[in-house]
């Protein structure tokens, strides 16, 4: 993918929802203990779901989980549930951990991210986006987009965000709604197949 061809869908998405550049900026690190593991339940929750459907039990969850410290009869997940509620309750010692990984660096952060419950390998990087480090998530669509470069996906959104002025998380929105609706497919355009800059 070419800057001018980021920057073609970059607008495409800003006219489909025009609130999500400003929304997709890389995030501030969490403030406390309740808001670091409320990032960390979110990405739990997310996981391996439609974002649509998780924003749903979302909504019903977050209460709970400010008032009681636990899922409660929100979600009916119980590997998740038990994740959640264990962050929830440890709270205090992993915001300790995270704010130690911190002042290591977004790579210590992402190591971190990735050493809590129910946070995996690809995960690790979406909560880690959500904690405040400028990186991008290799899902699936990412990795499609990033192999017609012969690029890793940090690599590619690395490039973009230099090429455009936009952050990395920006950058691997604009392509993961790119590739969500459909207007991104292998080959569509001649640069597809080129060497990166």
């Amino acid at each position: 993918m070419t800057r001018d061809e980021y920057l073609a869908y970059r607008e495409m998405v800003a006219k489909l929802d025009p609130d999500a550049m400003e929304r997709v900026k890389t995030k501030a690190p969490p403030v406390d203990e309740t808001d670091f593991a409320l990032r960390v339940s979110y990405v739990i929750l997310n996981s391996g779901m439609k974002w649509t459907v998780a924003k749903d039990i979302w909504n019903r969850m977050r209460p709970s989980l400010v008032e009681t410290g636990e899922v409660g009869d929100t979600f009916g997940h119980p590997g998740k549930t038990k994740s959640i509620d264990l962050v929830m309750s440890n709270r205090s010692e992993f915001f300790e951990g995270f704010r130690s990984a911190w002042k290591e660096g977004p790579e210590k952060v992402i190591d971190f991210c990735g050493a809590l419950p129910h946070i995996g390998g690809i995960t690790k990087y979406h909560l880690a986006k959500n904690v405040g480090v400028d990186v991008a998530k290799p899902d699936i669509w990412l990795e499609r987009v990033a192999s017609q470069s012969a690029e890793t996906v940090q690599e590619l959104c690395a490039r973009l965000s230099r090429q455009s002025g936009d952050s990395v998380s920006t950058v691997d929105y604009v392509i993961w709604k790119t590739c969500q609706q459909g207007w991104w497919r292998a080959g569509a355009f001649p640069s597809d197949k080129l060497e990166p800059d």
